[in-house]
């Protein structure tokens, strides 16, 4: 999967778009909602530690979805956590694995 491109591609399409990631544990969740305050993000919690954080795209100050996903990919090297599942508009996105140029 080629990340980066979809990524271009669907901030190319899409004015709006929705991110969703599974987290687990509260404190890494709350850090991630916090990282996201400016893509409106919010927290719902599933069973046991498993959380899922959402944010909406563009954020409160018109930030884009390629600076939704840098925020993400920050926070996942910031917090040693992988193996986080991501959806970018209902489509799954694998953190972690974003072409670099």
């Amino acid at each position: 999967m080629r990340n980066h491109t979809r990524a271009n591609e669907a901030a190319g399409k899409l004015q709006r778009a929705s991110i969703e990631v599974e987290v687990h544990g509260r404190w890494d969740a709350l850090a991630l909602a916090e990282a996201l305050i400016p893509y409106h993000s919010f927290l719902v919690h599933h069973e046991g530690q498993r959380w899922i954080v959402h944010a909406r795209v563009p954020g409160c100050h018109d930030e884009s979805l390629e600076d939704a996903l840098r925020t993400l990919e920050d926070w996942r090297t910031e917090h040693g956590s992988s193996g986080n599942s991501c959806w970018v508009g209902g489509e799954p996105y694998r953190l972690g694995v974003a072409e670099r140029t």
